[in-house]
């Protein structure tokens, strides 16, 4: 899923005739305009409502797989506890 995301990414700038930007020196983590999201449920919510995404890999693939990830997300949840999730695993 990510080398095809990666190639539509490229795909869809060559179409809207858009140049690459400069490379990231330094910190790209400290970028603002650059931020990725936090956690996995603003991932799927971003890409449940991607336009782009959803027209070229179509509506039932992008619905049922932000469906399972969320499942599984849930089931996460339900393993690792509250305490774990804040302390630890965000602090990596």
């Amino acid at each position: 899923l990510a080398i095809a995301a990666s190639l539509l990414c490229g795909y869809l700038g060559m179409e809207q005739g858009l140049n690459p930007s400069a490379p990231v020196r330094g910190r790209a983590f400290e970028r603002r305009n650059m931020r990725l999201p936090f956690t996995l449920e603003q991932a799927l919510e971003r890409m449940e409502h991607c336009a782009e995404l959803e027209r070229y890999m179509g509506h039932r693939f992008v619905t049922g797989y932000v469906a399972v990830k969320r499942v599984e997300n849930e089931n996460f949840k339900q393993v690792i506890s509250s305490w774990e999730r804040e302390f630890l695993l965000l602090s990596v």
